[in-house]
Formats: structure tokens, C-alpha cells, sequence
């Protein structure tokens, strides 16, 4: 299966790199764009079409809860998970009416987010085993029964992301991640008085930038390092990276 085509509508720039390092670390998925306002996503989406959108509630010009009716308005069909601090009774039954496939709630542990992931791409999966005829009863409703795992959430003091104890080794390798070159990114890390980008990085230790920031956005999603936005004189950011001492 292609990589899912994702857009993330979030006003928090910082937060919505992290959720782009989440995908990233991840693995199958395609951030085509992220977008800070509601009309700048809704404006992408129509211009880059993905298959996926990480929408957050509350947005500077509209709220994303008329982002999502707007999109279920269009003809191409997107899947919506929304992410939010909001807990609002009726925001959770709006995004619910607007059919979204998760809303999860921060601060919120990388675990959960993870799983609501794996569990798309599952949901992915049974989708396009079944496009080739009629589903039984029980594969209708595992596609289309709301999702058991509850939205509130889980508590972190003043993070989107739990991060793991320091001292705690990271565990499980995402899919093209390689054991040594992860050694010599935290060693790389570690070695450094003060925060990196990727491309620094990257050209440290011979590897593509798109590779090392995979390595940075795994370490950053395990609690193991820091993510900084830099503003330049342009006012785009760049995502500088420091270990956690």
C-alpha cells in the first residue's frame, strides 16, 4: 500500500511539527502540508487532495469543527482524525455527526496516538481487501462501529506528548530505522553543547536530511529529545533538536 497522503490543520506550529514527526517515525505516511489557519487547510486540501487529515478543534479563524463540515461538502472523500484540547460535549458530538475516526484529546500519550494510527492503517487495509465484493455482516461492522478506545485523556504535565523516563532505552524500530544509524544520531546529540537541525545533522554524519530528521522525530516522540522551533527573519520556522540531559 502507498503512503497515506496526510494534511495537519493545527494553529501551533511547534505542535503540529510534532505530529508531522509522529507520521514520520511512524512510517506510511505522506505529510503533502500542514496548515495553521482553517481556510489555508481547506484551501490545500482542495489543491492537494489527501487521504488523511490530523484537524485540530480550535483554529484562529473558524472553528474545526466548519473546516470538517466544508470537507464532507466536497466530492473527494477524506478521513479526519481530529486532535484537540477541547472536551466540550457538543464539539465531541459535532466531530461525531461529521463522521471523524478518532478524536483524541491532549495532552496524550505517543502510545495512544500510535495505536489510533496502526489502527487506521488497519482500517486501510480492510478496505481494500473488501473493495473486490459484497462484505459479510461482521467485516461491516468492524469498518463502520465507532471506536471502543475512550477520548479522554491521559495526564501530562503541559505536553501533547508523554514523553518515556530519559533513562528508559528506546524500544521498537519503525520500518527503515537501523540500529547503529540511531546509535550515532543520539551519540551526534548527545556530543552537542547546544540544539541541531537536521540538516546540521544530517551532513555530520553523512545521511539524507529526510533520514535524519526520521531519527530526530523518533527520539523526540520517545521523550528522548527536545523539538525547538527557530524563527528566521522570513518567520518560517526551523526545527532545531537538543537531548534531554
Amino acid at each position: 500500500m502507498s503512503a497515506i497522503r496526510t494534511l495537519i490543520i493545527d494553529d501551533d506550529v511547534a505542535v503540529a511539527g510534532i505530529h508531522h514527526g509522529f507520521l514520520l517515525a511512524r512510517g506510511g505516511f505522506d505529510v503533502v502540508a500542514m496548515a495553521h489557519t482553517g481556510q489555508q487547510g481547506l484551501d490545500l486540501a482542495a489543491e492537494l487532495g489527501p487521504e488523511l487529515v490530523l484537524l485540530d478543534i480550535h483554529l484562529p479563524d473558524m472553528s474545526g469543527l466548519d473546516v470538517l463540515q466544508r470537507l464532507r461538502g466536497r466530492r473527494r472523500p477524506v478521513d479526519v482524525l481530529v486532535i484537540t484540547a477541547s472536551r466540550e460535549i457538543d464539539t465531541v458530538r459535532g466531530a461525531m455527526a461529521g463522521g471523524v475516526l478518532h478524536y483524541l484529546v491532549k495532552p496524550f500519550s505517543s502510545q495512544a496516538l500510535i495505536e489510533r494510527l496502526d489502527e487506521y492503517v488497519m482500517l486501510r487495509e480492510e478496505l481494500a481487501a473488501g473493495a473486490a465484493g459484497p462484505l459479510d455482516q461482521a467485516s461491516i461492522d468492524r469498518l463502520v462501529a465507532p471506536s471502543r478506545r475512550s477520548a479522554a485523556a491521559e495526564t501530562a504535565a503541559g505536553h501533547s506528548v508523554q514523553p518515556e523516563p530519559p533513562g528508559k532505552p528506546v524500544l521498537r524500530l519503525p520500518k527503515g530505522l537501523s540500529r547503529p544509524t540511531l546509535d550515532a544520531v543520539i551519540e551526534a546529540l548527545k556530543a552537542s553543547p547546544e540544539d541541531v537541525s537536521a540538516a546540521g545533522l544530517a551532513l555530520q554524519l553523512g545521511l539524507s536530511r529526510v533520514s535524519a530528521r526520521r531519527y530526530l522525530e523518533y527520539l523526540v516522540i520517545h521523550g528522548h529529545a527536545r523539538l525547538t522551533p527557530r524563527y528566521g527573519a522570513a518567520g518560517r520556522p526551523e526545527n532545531r533538536y537538543l537531548w534531554r540531559r
